[in-house]
Parts: structure tokens; C-alpha cells; sequence
């Protein structure tokens, strides 16, 4: 099974929009919204206001009362940046959110979340001023990027929000923590830029991951001797928050955890963090056919029926970011029963019925969600042998809807 390392890496997402969010289709982020299930043919993918605000206090709990900054990259992997943080920008455990595109970090603004936004990438030039100007706190990570947010501060009246990042053995961004005590106190000198925090990325495996924490830690510590503080200091994403309680500092950064899902599939067994399921994947029928047996399905005729069969069709594939592997054996929830997948292609799937016609056109059916244990992240990860990062994804363009609880 692939890790999230390996998934992450080959998997490329994101829109550069900066407005656009599909939860005001069907009535927007309004908590006197009700529950809207809609009339369209189109897939559509729930929100649980209450299963995000659980989940926030547990995590919150579970890291012995830190704050929380909410990891929303790569869309809120897959469920809505936007709509995500504004039901977390409720939450008293929530102190922030953290995403990787400036464009993001805006559209995020722009939809009326109040609290601090970090920008964990680069930015572009011509946005530096307008990210400033809506306190989203920039990130230096390399000498260029150091250069450039000084550059920056030089032009602007107020001051810039910094925080600093590390690189304690990832290797993949930030300062090389060997160089960061002179970096820190050179920007620490300039006037208008206001070191907010410091930060770093943690390897999966735990034994590196305690040298990286050693490694941050002797930066904090050589900063504090020369009476440089540094306010809010997070190294831990999910998987070390909850393996390494050393790691937890003065916040944390989960990610995945905050959807109800486990970094690691086989974490669910056995941590006692009761996490909720935060979204339902949903379509309705548009077809309802009986094939022959003898017949196939799809291009590559994957599937052929052994006897007569009825076989219903969700306009879903994997070009909306539903997993092609479900046809290996993952189920969908329609009219409270299950029904196997046989088939996914770029812009539908199949469901096999059985003998007897028991869907309609027009029934609402459940490809993820938390009604059953198999539908589930986790149990659908385990079905179609794939992982729990799947749901990142999703297309962007899937409507979004928001409601109290399921």
C-alpha cells in the first residue's frame, strides 16, 4: 500500500482561482441553511460542521491543550479550503490556518476568515503587497525568499508578518538549520518585519524525526541565549503529534487528522483518538439497466457478468477524483444497503445490483462517508487497496455543503 510521502509526491492538485467555492450552489456556509440535498446529477460532497469542531477539540486535547494551526493545503485535501476554514475559524482550538499557495491564502480572506493564515510557500511578487495588506503571515525559507520579504518590508508602511522555516533534515524546504541562528538575527533587526514564529517539517520515520526535533530545539535555545523569542514554535504534523508528544511545542499541525482520518490507515485500530468522519462523497443514479450475461462493462471489459444482472451508473469517475482502484472491490451505500463497484471510468461508475431492480433513477447513493464501516476513509482505502489520502484528489469544482451534523 502506498504511504502519504509517496502518495503526495505523485499526485498534483490545486486551482490558482482565487474565489470560487462551490458550497454557495446550494445555499452557501449559512448556519440557517438546513441539510440540502440536491436536485442536480452532479456529485456533491458534504461538510459536517460538528464532526470538524469535535475533531479540533479532541486533537487540541489530545496535544495537552495546544493550539491548533489547521493544515488546508492542496484544497483541504480535497474537501474545501474555503469551507473548511470557515468552520474551523469557529473553533476556540483553532489559532490559524496554514496553506502553501498565496492565492489560496487570499481566496481564504476574501471569504471572510478572521483568523491568522500562514503562507507556507513562496509568493508571488506582484501579490507580496496585497498578502500583506490582509495580515497573511510569509514564510522565509531560503536566503532568495529572505531577500525578497525584506525587499518587500522596505516598501510597505506596516509591518510584515514572519515566520521562519527550518529545514532539520526533510530536505525539502527551508532554511538549513545549521545556518539559522544568524539568519533569525538578521531579520530580526530589520524594523517593519515582525517575527510571528518558527517552524519545521518532521520525516515519517520517529527515530530521525526525534534527531530533527533535538536539532529545532538547539535553535530555539541559542535564540533564547541571545534574548531572541520567538512567540509560536510547531514542528509536529499529524503522524508526530500523536507519536511524539515532544514534538507538540507551543502549537500543532494537523492535517488529515482534522477530516477524521488517521495518517496512517492502521492507526485507527489502535489510537483512542475517536475522530469523526467530517464528509459524505455523494451522487445520485442516472441509470438503471439490466445486462445479460455474457456482457462486460467499460473499455477494458473489466467486468463480465456471470448471470443476468441489473447495474446501476453514478455520474462519478476518477477524473472527479474518485479512486479508479474501487473497482477492486469497494462498496457505495444507496437506500441503506451496499452495492460492489464494477467499474470506474473518467466520468462515471457502476454499481452491481443483483438480480432483482432494487435502485431507481434519482436515488441519492454514498460513495464515502461515515454511515458505514466500509465507506469509510479507512474502509474504503482497504477495498480498493489504496490509502486514506485519496480524498485529495477530489476536483476542486465538486459543490461543497455545509451543515450542522449528519
Amino acid at each position: 500500500m502506498k504511504n502519504r510521502r509517496t502518495f503526495l509526491k505523485n499526485t498534483i492538485l490545486g486551482s490558482l482561482a482565487l474565489g470560487y467555492t462551490g458550497a454557495y450552489l446550494y445555499g452557501g456556509l449559512h448556519p440557517e441553511n438546513p441539510m440540502i440535498v440536491p436536485e442536480s446529477y452532479n456529485p456533491w460532497i458534504e461538510l459536517s460542521r460538528s464532526a470538524y469542531l469535535r475533531n479540533a477539540k479532541l486533537i487540541s486535547e489530545k496535544a495537552n491543550g495546544r493550539g491548533i494551526l489547521a493544515v488546508l493545503k492542496n484544497n483541504a485535501y480535497g474537501l474545501g479550503d474555503v469551507e473548511v476554514a470557515q468552520i474551523l475559524d469557529e473553533s476556540p482550538f483553532v489559532h490559524g490556518f496554514a496553506l502553501v499557495n498565496d492565492r489560496r491564502c487570499l481566496a481564504l480572506r476574501t471569504n471572510g476568515v478572521k483568523k491568522a493564515i500562514l503562507l507556507m510557500g513562496d509568493f508571488d511578487q506582484d501579490l507580496g503587497l496585497q498578502l500583506v495588506q490582509n495580515n497573511i503571515t510569509l514564510s522565509a525559507f531560503s536566503m532568495e525568499s529572505t531577500e525578497k520579504i525584506i525587499g518587500l518590508a522596505s516598501t510597505y508602511s506596516g509591518q510584515v508578518l514572519v515566520e521562519l522555516y527550518l529545514d532539520t533534515g526533510l530536505g525539502r524546504m527551508g532554511m538549513p538549520y545549521g545556518k539559522g541562528v544568524e539568519w533569525v538575527k538578521k531579520l530580526s533587526n530589520i524594523p517593519n518585519i515582525r517575527i510571528e514564529g518558527m517552524y519545521s517539517t518532521l520525516t515519517t520515520p520517529e527515530d530521525f524525526a526525534k534527531e530533527q526535533i533535538t536539532r529545532f530545539q538547539g535553535v530555539v535555545s541559542q535564540l533564547e541565549e541571545m534574548d531572541i523569542n520567538v512567540p509560536k514554535l510547531h514542528i509536529a504534523p499529524s503522524l508526530s503529534m500523536l507519536q511524539l508528544p515532544e514534538s507538540h511545542f507551543s502549537m500543532v499541525r494537523p492535517g488529515i487528522l482534522l477530516h477524521g482520518s488517521h495518517p496512517l490507515v492502521d492507526m485507527k485500530a489502535t489510537d483512542t483518538l475517536a475522530l469523526q468522519p467530517t464528509y459524505r462523497l455523494r451522487a445520485r443514479v442516472i441509470r438503471v439497466e439490466k445486462l445479460k450475461k455474457g456482457d462486460t462493462i467499460g473499455f477494458s471489459r473489466f467486468y463480465k457478468l456471470e448471470n443476468d444482472e441489473w447495474i446501476a451508473t453514478l455520474p462519478i469517475g476518477w477524473a472527479d477524483g474518485y479512486f479508479s482502484g474501487a473497482e477492486n472491490g469497494a462498496k457505495v451505500l444507496v437506500n441503506n444497503e451496499l452495492f460492489k463497484v464494477v467499474n470506474v471510468n473518467a466520468s462515471h461508475c457502476n454499481l452491481s445490483i443483483g438480480s432483482e431492480k432494487s435502485l431507481e433513477v434519482g436515488d441519492v447513493a454514498t460513495l464515502i462517508g461515515p454511515d458505514r464501516p466500509e465507506i469509510t476513509p479507512e474502509g474504503f482505502s482497504e477495498l480498493s487497496n489504496g490509502h486514506n489520502y485519496l480524498q485529495i484528489q477530489y476536483k476542486e469544482s465538486i459543490p461543497k455543503i455545509v451543515s450542522d451534523a449528519f
